[in-house]
């Protein structure tokens, strides 16, 4: 283990080694139970670690998962380049449940957004205006977000009803870094962001947050849980973080 210091707060490290693959793993602590390793679409692979968790303990856990942490390292590499930043302009290509729409704004005194055939169609008071454009759109998303998102929640919830999880709220908002989260008090949180990919990309994510109403970890038993409900939920989970990066 190694352990670099910073004027903030000191920043721990641990090595990981696979054959010839080398890659260095960020170990944060946290007030988790449990260790928790992931590996961030930029390819960084963070290791979310209890406070007062070993060193030894630490580097025993991050040496059984090294052939996975560069599977997934290796995937990553091969995925298409990133979308670029999304101008909200005329002739842009956005997507919305999994379907590339061409972004059309026209000038219109009364402002809307809508769907005509393959085009995101938008009026609004300036077609030049793209911080009122893109306000426009992104609350036409939410909008969508929130009837989708309560849809297949129902949907996909049932499996997990008929095991005693009561149905929970739902909660949609800006989320930076992750697709959902199962709070300490039953909620289920989704990113507004997650309206633009198919639906069952969004299955997924919800079913992946539901398990971790009775199983807080990636261990074991959360994967048998998400493995019995959703068979391909591995499968899906690639093509999530292949199409929305």
């Amino acid at each position: 283990m190694k352990r670099n210091l910073s004027t903030t707060a000191p920043l721990e490290t641990v090595d990981v080694n696979w054959g010839n693959k080398r890659a260095l793993a960020e170990v944060r602590r946290t007030e988790r139970r449990v260790l928790r390793i992931e590996v961030r679409p930029s390819g960084n692979v963070i290791v979310f670690a209890p406070f007062g968790e070993g060193v030894g303990a630490i580097q025993d856990r991050v040496k059984e998962r090294r052939s996975w942490i560069f599977r997934q390292i290796d995937r990553i590499v091969s995925w298409p380049s990133p979308t670029p930043d999304r101008h909200f302009v005329s002739g842009e290509t956005h997507l919305l449940l999994g379907r590339p729409y061409r972004l059309l704004i026209l000038q219109s005194d009364k402002p809307q957004v809508c769907i005509e055939g393959s085009r995101l169609k938008v009026s609004a008071p300036c077609v030049d205006d793209q911080v009122h454009c893109r306000h426009l759109v992104m609350t036409f998303y939410a909008v969508t977000a929130r009837g989708v998102f309560t849809e297949r929640l129902n949907e996909v919830a049932r499996p997990f009803i008929r095991r005693g999880l009561q149905l929970p709220l739902l909660i949609v908002r800006k989320m930076s870094k992750r697709w959902g989260s199962f709070t300490s008090t039953g909620r289920i949180v989704l990113n507004v962001d997650l309206v633009r990919a198919n639906p069952m990309l969004i299955d997924y994510v919800i079913c992946h947050e539901l398990a971790h109403a009775f199983h807080l970890d990636h261990g074991k038993e959360w994967r048998r849980l998400l493995k019995t409900v959703m068979p391909d939920w591995e499968d899906r989970k690639v093509r999530l973080e292949a199409l929305l990066r």
